[in-house]
Formats: structure tokens, sequence, C-alpha cells
């Protein structure tokens, strides 16, 4: 059988701050692949920790990544790096340097595994908007805006496949209802809406058996 492994790395959102882990779309995928592709050993690891920025990403890259030797790793940064809160704050430019980093880190790594050319698949995903209605909002859709165009840029200048989640949500009826109490994180309807999104990103890398078969 097939080994595939997947990390999801990212902040609170990938995580799943505030919910039960099995809402979060790791535990999601772990436990609908194997129904939907049985031909492969599907392993999915969740190296999201709350709070973090890129900056805290590239130190623990090679802990909670690469250790794993991926064929596949979704990245999803942005919301802390972009916020208000000074001890968190990455400049665009620190942003996008952390980003290519990371990028390139995973697409230099030999996972040893034979599919894709021994080489993960780096998959860049926009974080969420946010209610920034509040009087003192932790964020802002517009200073979010700013990364989440910095996020296609190196998608487009590294050629991984991308999900734009901030668009997904933002124009969606009903949009306080994706989100807790805090107009920040993910709702149970949210993170639904999370796993649409990465599973349909995950079918278009695999063919009808669930091998990977991106070139």
């Amino acid at each position: 059988m097939i080994q595939t492994t997947i990390v999801a790395f990212g902040d609170s959102i990938t995580f799943g701050y505030g919910v039960s882990n099995k809402i979060t779309y790791p535990a999601r995928l772990e436990s609908f692949l194997p129904q939907c592709y049985p031909a492969v050993n599907w392993k999915i690891q969740n190296s999201g920790v709350n709070g973090d920025t890129t900056r805290e990403a590239l130190t623990r890259l090679q802990k909670d990544v690469l250790h794993y030797h991926p064929n596949i790793v979704f990245i999803m940064f942005g919301s802390n790096d972009s916020c208000l809160m000074e001890d968190q704050y990455r400049t665009p430019h620190e942003y996008e340097k952390n980003i290519c980093s990371i990028v390139e880190q995973i697409q230099n790594h030999n996972n040893h595994t034979g599919l894709h050319h021994c080489r993960p698949i780096a998959v860049l995903m926009t974080p969420p908007p946010v209610i920034d209605t509040d009087f003192f909002p932790f964020n802002t859709n517009d200073r979010i805006e700013i990364y989440c165009a910095i996020l296609k840029k190196v998608a487009e200048q590294y050629h991984c496949p991308f999900i734009d989640f901030f668009s997904v949500l933002k124009n969606e009826p009903d949009f306080d209802s994706f989100f807790q109490y805090d107009g920040i994180h993910l709702s149970k309807k949210g993170y639904d809406f999370l796993y649409d999104s990465v599973f349909s990103a995950l079918t278009r890398l695999v063919d009808k058996n669930g091998i990977l078969t991106l070139s």
C-alpha cells in the first residue's frame, strides 16, 4: 500500500483554537481520506501552533514539517503576521521573505518516497477574513488582503497550488456565523468551509485512487 503523508502547517486556525480536535481540517482528512481513497495509507500531521507567525514557523520547520518527510504540506499563515499586536506583527517584506524560505525548504527536501520525484508539494493557503467592525479589532480585512496578495504572488513564483480561502469566505452571506465570538477564529461552520477547500485542492493533486500525480 502506498503511503502519503500530509502536514498541516499553520497557526491557531490550523491547530483548531476553540473547537474540538475532530472539527479541524487535519482531523477530518484523517477520518475521510481512507474512506475516499482506501488504496493509500494516509498519515496526517497537524503542525498548527496557536499564535505563530512565519518567523516562528521557520524556526520549527525542520522539527514540525520536514521531520515527517511529507508528500504534501498545506501552509496557512498570515492572521498573526498582519495583526495589530506588536509582538506578532511582521512587515509584509519579512512575511514574503519568510514564506519564500518556507516554500523553498519544503520543495528542496528529498522525502525519499518516490512520489512526485521525491519532492513535497507546498500548497499555499490565504488566512480567513475577520469580523473587523469591533471598536478595537485584532485585525482588519484591508490589512489581511495585503498578505493574501503576497501569498498569491509567491504561489505563482514557485508554482505552488493555491487556495484563496480569504475570498471563499469574504462574500458569503451570514458572514458572522463562520466565526467564534472573537470574530477571528473559525466556528464549526467556518471549518466546514475550510475542509471543503482543502479537500477540493487535494483531489486535484491525486488520481481517482488517491495516488499523487502532480508533475
